[in-house]
């Protein structure tokens, strides 16, 4: 896998992703590489998503309705992958999926980590969905 395709469609290089990106994004080719390998589903990768973005984060005002959100997520996902076809059924699966998540919460520190490099040094400004989300709440 050598090419990183973006929301907006653009297809770059990796090696052209290393001066905004750094090394970073050899770490987040490898994970997806690792997600690939599992045959998920774009359901399966949205709840993924969403339990990192839910995760506790610097100034939650309600940390028990997140625990309870994250919850309903993961028994969603639970109840997805237990009907999905063969690859879901093999054993530990939702197990294995579910130890994505640490990794896949380093990583995203690291991108905002990044993200927050790159405004400070007036370089990019962040994604709007990224300012709304994050940047308030950002402890570093």
């Amino acid at each position: 896998m050598d090419k990183v395709v973006f929301c907006n469609g653009a297809v770059l290089h990796k090696t052209q992703c290393v001066p905004s990106f750094g090394d970073w994004i050899h770490s987040i080719l490898k994970f997806s590489q690792a997600l690939h390998r599992m045959k998920l589903d774009v359901s399966s990768v949205s709840c993924l998503a969403a339990l990192v973005v839910i995760t506790d984060r610097h100034g939650l005002k309600d940390p028990g309705h997140v625990e309870t959100l994250q919850n309903q997520l993961i028994t969603c996902l639970k109840d997805h992958v237990s009907g999905c076809g063969s690859d879901s059924l093999q054993p530990n699966y939702l197990s294995k999926l579910l130890g994505k998540l640490p990794e896949l919460r380093s990583l995203c520190t690291q991108g905002l980590q990044r993200i927050f490099y790159l405004k400070l040094q007036n370089i990019v400004p962040p994604p709007e969905i990224v300012e709304k989300l994050f940047m308030d709440t950002l402890p570093f």
